[in-house]
């Protein structure tokens, strides 16, 4: 069982340190917005992920055919490309907020961003392919009588990919805390750039085939 769980947790390390639009936006709201606000969208992500995770173990076989079509790749590209762009005009040229902390409580905040965290992830085809075939290679991997191999191997997977979630948003809270307001401005609008131009890539990528 300690072989499964090792096994497990490096595919989810590995998996939880690439640094892609969920990594730039998770600076860009918890440098913006607070370390609440940033766990929030680690917890949307994590539990989109939980769900992929739960729908692999039950179908991966089956549901693998369709993620990989043509047709669902476009859509679900051209969806977090949008997304991925949106989230990255707004990080770049936020709205002047008006007594923000009285107009929008922090409960409705960290709400959002936690919605933000589950659609930036659901629309991102990359990671249906990866819990979907992760599910698949543990359920290939485990012996017949063991039933309990893919929860375990997704399970300390989806622990993994949560730890590194929450450990780049701690880490951008505490650098933070360091750095003068200008600054912390001047990388947000960065992170959100960035965001604009994965997402502009994405859709070029969609157009040219």
């Amino acid at each position: 069982m300690t072989e499964v769980i090792i096994k497990g947790a490096l595919a989810g390390l590995a998996y939880g340190l690439l640094l892609g639009p969920l990594f730039f936006m998770s600076l860009q709201v918890t440098l913006h917005k607070g370390i609440r606000n940033g766990i929030s969208m680690a917890g949307g992500a994590f539990f989109s992920d939980a769900m992929l995770a739960t729908i692999g173990w039950w179908s991966s076989a089956r549901l693998m055919g369709l993620v990989k079509q043509e047709s669902f790749q476009a859509f679900m590209g051209l969806t977090g490309a949008l997304l991925i762009i949106g989230f990255g005009v707004s990080a770049a040229w936020p709205k002047k907020e008006k007594a923000a902390g009285a107009l929008i409580p922090g409960a409705s905040r960290r709400r959002y961003s936690f919605i933000q965290g589950f659609a930036l992830n659901m629309a991102n085809p990359s990671n249906w392919l990866f819990w979907f075939g992760l599910a698949a290679a543990a359920r290939a991997e485990g012996p017949p009588d063991h039933k309990y191999y893919t929860i375990v191997f997704l399970g300390a997977a989806l622990s993994m990919v949560l730890a590194t979630d929450l450990a780049k948003v701690l880490l951008a809270g505490k650098i933070g805390e360091h750095l003068r307001a200008g600054i912390v401005v001047r990388i947000v609008r960065l992170a959100g750039i960035v965001l604009i131009g994965v997402g502009a890539w994405v859709l070029l990528k969609l157009i040219t085939g």
